[in-house]
């Protein structure tokens, strides 16, 4: 039987650092500035004599889009796998920020380390998430090899500010129900239930939803999960929705403005149009939010930006408050 061509080799080599240090020592060190002794002269020696060994890693173990071994590996809903950075790069240079149209009954994908993207293998419309058992099975089996990628690879994607780019996945839309009615002349026959959802509720302040002006209570300020609302009427209107995230967090939008508080680039406008077909729909959006910095400090200022800006809101929300000189 013929051998296998190099090229559909089983394993790929990788050197430790320990091992790279050596090769750049040997290569960097000059006859003339360094002095001559047995030592030294055994040591060389002894060096080219047993080359670096070198971790050998499974095909199996490499990434599709890198081609190096496996790092935070992601699995995806085709069951491919590839590099936690790789296939959040690919998610980035192909992901699409308009609102997705979906059945309501369509399972909602949720989860906050979910990538969405169209898959670089079989190029189907896949999820992906991050596979903790076979992220451990790869630091048991490739120690050395595992700590270089980690190393070189930082985790998550910054701007070039320095700032960390995160995804949200956020699911807008209605829920609907035909009521029975009670006479000819009554016209509230639709129940429905505005929602907002999103992967990532631990960084949003609050949702600001606006209804139509005849309802009793058009505006509302929705601070904890689940983001919705339970109307009856008899048609249908657009209902406009503010997504506000805590300080310390941006949107990375076209679409995105400032808030009344001073949070740059903090507030989402979004609008939805009810559906009163069926059950109604919902639509499913991939945005991007901004980290500004990280670290104690950071928090510290997040929470103090945190208290400053609720001070803020709740004068504006007090009629009777009238603002002082020193302000």
């Amino acid at each position: 039987m013929p051998e296998r061509s190099s090229t559909r080799r089983k394993t790929r080599q990788q050197k430790s650092p320990a091992e790279e240090d050596i090769t750049s020592n040997v290569n960097n060190n000059n006859p003339s500035d360094t002095p001559s002794s047995p030592n030294s002269t055994a040591h060389s020696t002894a060096t080219q004599q047993n080359p670096p060994t070198e971790e050998p890693i499974n095909e199996d173990d490499i990434c599709q889009i890198c081609h190096l071994l496996l790092l935070r590996p992601v699995k995806t809903t085709c069951n491919h796998i590839f590099c936690e950075p790789c296939f959040s790069h690919w998610a980035d240079v192909s992901i699409n920020q308009m609102t997705l149209g979906l059945a309501i009954d369509e399972p909602m994908l949720l989860p906050s380390n979910e990538v969405e993207a169209r898959c670089p293998m079989c190029r189907t419309s896949t999820v992906a998430q991050i596979d903790q058992h076979r992220t451990a099975e790869l630091q048991s089996k490739y120690p050395t090899a595992y700590r270089i990628r980690a190393r070189n690879a930082p985790f998550g994607t910054s701007d070039e500010d320095g700032a960390i780019i995160e995804h949200m996945t956020l699911y807008i839309g209605n829920e609907h129900r035909l009521q029975r009615r009670e006479s000819a002349s009554d016209r509230n026959t639709h129940e429905w239930r505005f929602f907002v959802r999103a992967s990532r509720t631990d960084i949003i302040e609050e949702v600001q939803v606006f209804l139509h002006p005849t309802f009793r209570q058009s505006s509302l300020v929705l601070q904890y999960p689940p983001y919705s609302i339970r109307r009856v009427g008899w048609g249908v209107f657009t209902i406009h929705a503010n997504v506000v995230l805590k300080a310390g967090y941006s949107w990375v939008s076209p679409e995105a403005e400032d808030t009344s508080d001073g949070q740059v680039r903090g507030k989402l406008p979004l609008e939805w149009m009810l559906d009163f077909g069926g059950g109604g729909s919902q639509g499913r959006l991939r945005l991007k939010v901004r980290k500004e910095k990280e670290g104690v400090d950071w928090d510290l200022e997040v929470l103090s930006e945190g208290v400053r800006r609720g001070w803020v809101r709740q004068r504006e929300g007090d009629p009777d408050y009238v603002p002082t000189g020193e302000e």
